[in-house]
C-alpha cells in the first residue's frame, strides 16, 4: 500500500513541477508577474483613438517564440484603442490568436493577432492609407487595422469568440 501512495504522490509532484516550469517558460519574456494573465493587468494610460492612425512598419514586441508578451501586447493596444476598450481588445486577441502574430485560420484565411479576413484587411488598410503591401502578420499593423475596424467599420461584432 505504501508503494502505491508513493507513486501517487510522486505523480502529482511531477504534474505540479511541470506546470510551474510550463508557466515559467511561457512567461519568460514578461517583466511583470502578471504577464501570464493578460486579463488582470490594468491599462497604464489612456489612449487617444483616431481612425487614421498609422501603424509602425515594425514591432519590437515579438518574443523569440514568435508570440507576443501579454504586457507588450497591451502597450500596443493602448496606442490604438480607447482606454475603455483595451481590456476587451486584449481578451479578444487572446481568444482569437493567443497573441501569435503568425496565426492563420485555415478555414477562413483570417490572419494575425485579430484574425482579420484578407478582403477586410485590404479594405481597411486602403481606408487607413497603408501601403498595399502592408503586412497583416506585423503585430502593430494588425492592431491598428483592428482598431480601425472597430471605430470606423463593423465594430466589435466583426469578431466572435466564445
Amino acid at each position: 500500500m505504501s508503494f502505491h501512495r508513493f507513486v501517487h504522490v510522486a505523480g502529482w509532484a511531477a504534474v505540479i513541477l511541470l506546470t510551474i516550469v510550463g508557466f515559467a517558460a511561457f512567461n519568460a519574456g514578461g517583466d511583470s508577474p502578471t504577464a501570464a494573465s493578460p486579463l488582470l493587468v490594468e491599462p497604464a494610460a489612456a489612449a487617444t483613438v483616431t481612425a487614421e492612425t498609422q501603424a509602425p512598419a515594425t514591432t519590437d514586441f515579438e518574443l523569440d517564440t514568435g508570440w507576443l508578451d501579454s504586457v507588450a501586447f497591451r502597450e500596443m493596444v493602448n496606442k490604438h484603442f480607447a482606454s475603455s476598450d483595451v481590456n476587451q481588445a486584449v481578451r479578444l486577441a487572446w481568444c482569437l490568436s493567443r497573441f501569435d502574430v503568425d496565426a492563420i485560420d485555415p478555414s477562413t484565411g483570417a490572419v494575425g493577432l485579430f484574425q482579420i479576413a484578407p478582403t477586410d484587411w485590404d479594405i481597411a488598410a486602403a481606408e487607413m492609407g497603408l501601403p498595399a503591401d502592408a503586412d497583416p502578420f506585423d503585430g502593430a499593423t494588425n492592431v491598428a487595422v483592428a482598431a480601425h475596424i472597430v471605430y470606423a467599420g463593423a465594430g466589435w461584432p466583426y469578431w466572435s469568440c466564445p
